[in-house]
């Protein structure tokens, strides 16, 4: 059973939270609780094949070297302001707890080394899609590759080629229009998505980040951006 995590108070402070989550990472290019029980073993691995969950399992053991690296980092951390927002982007981007089984981190769908899109390949010949932390939930769509992303603009009508232009995900629907960034937009629904990362609302992916050795950065480049 999945249990709630504790949740703070939704006043400005908690708003302004939510907001830099999505901004680091969009900042940073390396794009965006819960006190669970682990998953069970028959309901993960039902309907992966051998082969895919060899896979996955040597893609989660490179995040977890990548993560331990870069928490490494923290101990001298760089004094220039765009790394330290692409630190702490790179730390959020390769965190598993952010799930709510605390074992899929948004770099299992967008891997640097696949141009930040999904590696697992017996995925990619087969289902396109990626199961989410609840390894029976499938996303709908094959992941896109996020690179992309920090230099969409605001979805609108371009009437030069008589079509829409600009927004996130496939249909576009991180328009950018209510954050004044898709990629803002994008980054807040992977980690709330029942079939990704599965935490039940943004609340949860705020107090999950606020348990995490980035919270003294998340909290100092907040600070100074906002200031």
């Amino acid at each position: 059973m999945i249990r709630l995590c504790r949740q703070p108070s939704h006043g400005p402070a908690y708003l302004q939270t939510l907001s830099l989550v999505s901004a680091v990472v969009v900042a940073a290019l390396f794009v965006a609780t819960l006190v669970a029980d682990a998953p069970n073993a028959e309901e993960t691995g039902s309907k992966l094949s051998p082969q895919a969950l060899q896979e996955m399992a040597q893609v989660e053991a490179e995040i977890d070297r990548i993560e331990a690296q870069t928490i490494e980092r923290l101990a001298a951390p760089p004094d220039n302001q765009i790394q330290q927002i692409e630190l702490l982007g790179k730390l959020m981007l390769y965190d598993k707890n952010l799930s709510v089984y605390r074992n899929e981190a948004c770099a299992f769908c967008h891997m640097p080394e696949t141009g930040f899109t999904g590696p697992v390949s017996e995925l990619n010949r087969t289902t396109g899609a990626y199961p989410g932390s609840v390894r029976t939930r499938f996303s709908d769509r094959k992941p896109q590759s996020h690179a992309y992303a920090p230099l969409s603009p605001v979805l609108h009508y371009n009437p030069g080629q008589g079509d829409l232009v600009g927004g996130n995900f496939w249909d576009m629907r991180a328009t950018g229009r209510r954050l004044g960034n898709p990629a803002a937009e994008q980054a807040l629904g992977p980690p709330t998505n029942p079939v990704e990362m599965g935490l039940p609302d943004s609340a949860c992916a705020v107090y999950r980040a606020s348990q995490r050795p980035y919270r003294a950065l998340f909290e100092s480049v907040w600070e100074r951006r906002h200031s």
